[in-house]
């Protein structure tokens, strides 16, 4: 009675554990599903997309270089196989892809022959977009592109693709836009607009106008021609009514308008894509919309309203198990920061290892600024070392952003010297670093270079009391309005440049300017404090609400106790009493029985291992000896098989004609299976043969026993295949027919020739191919009556096996014999007899 209660106490108790913590379904891992799917194919074009879809996986999600090419090669060598043109044409645009980028350029050069004419042309752009992408913009790389996108130009106009020489255009418009050659990349835009106006393709006019706006590098001086692009493009797809791509580029022109820091015009128009987007039932809110509305929200210093929106980000890519965004995991940390809680935000910042390119450099210096913050300088000089070691810079705006970084880790140091020494150099790259950026196609916002870095060197010069140093760097760092379009700034760095040019001022006497400065740093401060302030006073007035919803609680149980205390107090402390004494009797008396209870399944348990640990002994004794009996079975049965073969070749010496022959054909067959019970008694396993050894020795002996030099050539390819015996010895004599014919029959006089013997796993099935390329048979041998004994024999062993023999004759003799990988021979049930299997 007391077990069978405490089992269901302990059923229930282990139930309501498990339910409550039953976690949620895990999201499918894509990997997963991809390495399944393509082992659910056979070699078809199912498989072609299958292997395409590994490759593009790791292109894509693992940077996995490796994998990639060799996912692609066998979706290319298949495709080719199939002469299926588009698997063929993705496997193709893959490879050369992945080849230019990681600087095999020969090899993507390698497979211009091997493709269409049109196709020439797109991986001629492939391999120049290459060079046009790779860091630093240097003059020699841009030239390689540039000839390689000419080349693709002319490769179109040659065949007349309309399609190909525009995308050859676009290639070139971007060239130029990185070679600071503002007007020839306009005329190549507007020379595929003018074509498309005259063949009337208003949405792909629609569409380059949008890509004219998007490749535009960001300076204030493209401003107009950016808006004037995205202008046309929002203009012609009103006139086609496409409002998917009207909200895409009303994004970017928010985009631009933010990259400007025309925050509120940026916002409102953010605002209209969510709303856009609501009223035409469209669900898929892309991610880079919450994006921008957390980075302008971040610079205008709302940064509740921006962790707000970046946080729904994040929990939708932890819900659906996506890799989390290194890029959103760096404004998570700059928000943190900015709200003062920087052990947070280098968590954030750390936790960006996937970054690359525009922000790698940014996340560095702000982790840095993280370390300083949390009085851990040393150990930020640590990491930025560290840091420019892996990641060297590429190009001036880089070696400005290392600069900043260390003069802020010397001066947190107290090393005004080295301190200094940085923050002077960083200051000389500047104008370089502007250059350069005026020329990046895609902006970075909160680079060090412009307004930032004289911000940086000016705020050290006031720490240091130095106000008359300081006063040039404040002058410039205040003109922000004269760095590059494609940087903007928060709104706090605005307010403490102006501070820095009220303390500058009130040091050099000027008194007036003075004020001024503090009066618009003040207004700065409290536009940004009033934002501060108004997460604090709804936090305040939520906390307020509930500790007076809980004190009315309070209350109320107070009054309900005062008025009951005196007619129930002693009623409560007699049945108290009674209670605890009742339930330490019961407790007691249900922990004996619960003890005794486990000490005889204790008792059991010790009693029933001891008895399985002498049978396993005993089965472990008399399984070796069965397997020592079977290996000495196996010997003695090669060895009676080679004294049958003795006897045979003893009585041959007597024999001629037809009577030989039979004889040596008896010697081959009894060989075959001689050689698998010799392998038998040699290895471990007495049950199955590794045809990959059986086979080739078998072939050996063949052409050993025929006398065969130079006559034959024999070639084996065998995979890894483990067969039982059962399945093995039909196979080996199947084997010793077919080559035995060919030797025979295939090739008279004396003419050379060859025999192939392979074997390989194909769609669950084993196949087993020889063939030679003599004189042939008659293709319909499989099903004529045919008197001779060794096609019978192989009919009749295949059949045993459960399987299917061809016989095809196509320049030579092919056979095949195809068979179920899964199961053997024979199988048999514990306890029954085994019958010997007829040889």
């Amino acid at each position: 009675m007391y077990r069978a209660l405490f089992l269901i106490m302990a059923s229930l108790a282990l139930h309501i554990t498990v339910s409550a913590r039953q976690p949620k379904p895990a999201a499918p891992d894509p990997k997963a599903e991809l390495f399944q799917r393509l082992g659910g194919t056979a070699q078809d074009t199912a498989r072609v997309h299958a292997l395409y879809a590994l490759a593009d996986f790791h292109w894509r999600k693992e940077f996995i270089y490796d994998s990639v090419i060799s996912y692609a090669n066998r979706s290319f060598t298949l495709a080719r196989q199939l002469k299926y043109e588009k698997g063929y044409i993705e496997a193709t645009t893959l490879l050369c892809k992945a080849y230019s980028k990681y600087g095999e350029v020969d090899k993507a050069i390698s497979l211009l022959p091997q493709v269409s004419k049109e196709e020439h042309v797109h991986l001629l752009i492939l391999i120049g977009e290459s060079y046009l992408y790779k860091p630093g913009l240097k003059k020699p790389v841009l030239d390689t592109a540039f000839g390689y996108f000419t080349r693709a130009l002319k490769a179109a106009e040659a065949i007349r693709s309309a399609t190909w020489k525009h995308e050859s255009l676009i290639a070139l418009g971007k060239y130029h836009f990185a070679s600071d050659q503002l007007p020839k990349a306009k005329e190549a835009f507007l020379t595929i607009i003018h074509d498309l106006q005259q063949t009337k393709e208003v949405s792909k006019e629609a569409h380059i106008w949008s890509e004219l706006g998007k490749y535009m590098p960001d300076t204030d001086s493209t401003f107009k021609d950016q808006m004037w692009a995205h202008g046309n493009a929002l203009t012609l797809y009103r006139q086609l009514k496409d409002t998917l791509n009207l909200i895409y580029v009303l994004q970017d022109i928010a985009a631009v308008n933010m990259n400007h820091s025309n925050f509120d015009t940026a916002k409102a128009q953010i605002m209209q894509v969510l709303e856009w987007r609501k009223q035409t039932g469209i669900k898929n809110i892309s991610a880079n919309v919450y994006y921008m509305l957390g980075w302008i929200n971040y610079a205008t210093g709302d940064i509740d309203e921006a962790l707000k929106a970046l946080l729904i980000i994040e929990k939708d890519l932890r819900e659906s198990n996506s890799n989390t965004n290194p890029n959103l995991n760096l404004l998570i940390g700059l928000i943190y920061a900015e709200d003062g809680q920087h052990q947070k935000a280098l968590s954030y910042l750390l936790d960006t290892k996937k970054a690359r390119g525009y922000y790698l450099y940014l996340i560095g210096r702000k982790t840095a600024e993280q370390y300083i913050q949390l009085g851990q300088a040393e150990k930020a000089l640590a990491y930025i070392k560290d840091f420019e070691a892996k990641n060297p810079p590429e190009n001036p705006d880089h070696q400005e952003s290392i600069a900043a970084a260390k003069g802020d880790i010397y001066a947190a140091l107290n090393r005004p010297v080295q301190a200094a020494q940085y923050y002077q150099e960083m200051v000389a790259l500047d104008k370089q670093a502007q250059e350069f950026k005026a020329r990046e196609m895609f902006p970075r916002p909160l680079s060090v270079s412009g307004a930032e870095a004289y911000y940086k060197i000016a705020r050290f010069y006031v720490k240091q009391h130095r106000y008359a140093a300081a006063a040039p760097y404040v002058a410039t760092a205040a003109k922000i309005n004269a760095f590059s379009g494609n940087q903007f700034y928060v709104a706090n760095n605005r307010r403490d440049i102006r501070w820095l040019q009220y303390q500058v001022d009130s040091a050099a006497g000027n008194y007036q300017a003075a004020l001024e400065h503090h009066r618009q740093y003040t207004a700065l401060n409290d536009s940004i404090s009033n934002v501060v302030k108004s997460r604090q006073f709804h936090q305040l007035q939520v906390q307020y609400e509930t500790e007076k919803k809980e004190q009315a609680i309070l209350q109320k149980d107070e009054e309900i106790k005062t008025l009951e205390q005196t007619d129930r107090l002693q009623q409560a402390n007699v049945r108290q009493a009674h209670f605890i004494r009742n339930i330490s009797i019961t407790a007691t008396l249900l922990l004996l029985a619960l003890a005794g209870l486990l000490y005889r399944q204790y008792r059991q348990k010790q009693r029933a291992n001891q008895l399985v640990t002498i049978q396993n002994t005993q089965l472990q004794r008399l399984l070796k000896e069965k397997e020592w009996l079977l290996k000495e079975v196996h010997h003695r049965v090669k060895n009676n098989l080679h004294t049958v073969i003795c006897l045979l070749e003893s009585q041959a010496a007597f024999l001629e004609n037809d009577a030989l022959k039979a004889i040596e054909s008896s010697q081959h067959r009894i060989y075959a299976m001689s050689l698998i019970h010799q392998k038998l008694y040699q290895v471990e396993d007495v049950k199955t043969i590794e045809m990959n050894q059986y086979l080739p020795e078998f072939v050996q002996y063949l052409k050993d026993s025929f006398g065969i030099t130079d006559k034959i050539y024999f070639r084996t390819e065998v995979e890894p295949v483990s067969l039982d015996i059962s399945v093995a010895i039909p196979i080996g004599l199947i084997l010793n027919e077919a080559v035995t014919n060919s030797i025979k029959y295939a090739f008279p006089g004396n003419r050379k020739g060859t025999i192939e013997v392979i074997m390989y796993h194909e769609a669950g099935e084993i196949v087993l191919e020889i063939a030679d390329n003599g004189i042939g048979i008659d293709k319909n041998i499989k099903d004529q009556t045919l008197n001779s004994l060794g096609v019978e024999l192989m009919k009749g062993l295949s059949e045993d096996i459960n399987g299917r023999i061809d016989f095809t004759s196509d320049e030579g003799t092919k056979i095949t014999v195809r068979f179920a990988a899964a199961s053997p021979f024979y199988s048999h049930l514990p306890g029954e007899k085994e019958e010997m299997m007829p040889a």
